[in-house]
């Protein structure tokens, strides 16, 4: 899904997380009913907990639009809007350098490195569409971000976290399908009472844009969140 089909509002977004983004639910009940139209009636077709992390669209009016994947779905539905928190509502972690190759995002208390790479196709597996070369569908056996039907030129090589002196390294498998780095776009969040830093970006060549946010925990990777945001 996307926010937008015109070019210079794509560009927008993709430079100032204009307004799809992350969000997590956080409701008194403990959990918020997920629904298939923006009213309340007969309409709840799920149930999230508190914490679980959307994809949010812009609002209309009191509800949300949303997507999230859960139970090896890919869904959508609607949420009445103060039953979220946008990551980006948490405290910043500044942007201190970026360049072509990392970023790095701190505070005294938090470090953050992200290095890329380039792409050697000859070290990858590719699968087309319908045997058409052109098209690009899989790498390594699997689905990816980052290109539309592309052989990708850039790749996230490492992501590392210092959070008070604990270094935390990201396991490839939370990085290995996702391509095209935007590294200036890397932007991170921290909520000190839950202990949870969410660490998010918007990466692209262009077509193939995706918004991607990391989950670290009480000083663990837990898990992310991948969506087609532009």
């Amino acid at each position: 899904m996307s926010c937008s089909s015109a070019i210079g509002f794509v560009f927008l977004l993709w430079t100032t997380f204009g307004f799809c983004q992350f969000g997590i639910v956080n409701d008194p009940d403990g959990f918020c009913n997920v629904r298939s139209e923006a009213k309340f009636g007969k309409n709840i077709t799920d149930k999230l907990a508190n914490g679980f992390v959307v994809y949010v669209f812009e609002p209309k009016q009191n509800w949300s639009n949303i997507d999230y994947y859960k139970e090896g779905k890919d869904k959508n539905g609607f949420i009445y809007k103060d039953r979220i928190r946008l990551v980006s509502d948490f405290p910043q972690i500044p942007l201190k350098t970026s360049n072509s190759e990392n970023a790095i995002l701190e505070t005294d208390k938090i470090s953050i490195e992200l290095i890329q790479t380039r792409f050697i196709p000859k070290n990858h597996k590719f699968g087309y569409f319908q045997n058409n070369n052109a098209i690009v569908t899989e790498i390594d056996g699997a689905k990816f971000f980052g290109t539309d039907g592309n052989i990708p030129k850039r790749e996230y090589q490492s992501i590392k976290i210092t959070i008070d002196g604990k270094p935390i390294e990201l396991p490839k498998t939370a990085f290995r399908d996702l391509y095209e780095p935007t590294l200036h776009n890397t932007r991170a969040n921290y909520d000190e009472t839950n202990d949870i830093l969410y660490v998010h970006s918007s990466n692209s060549d262009g077509a193939g844009g995706y918004d991607v946010v990391w989950i670290v925990e009480k000083g663990e990777y837990k898990t992310r969140s991948v969506e087609y945001g532009f």
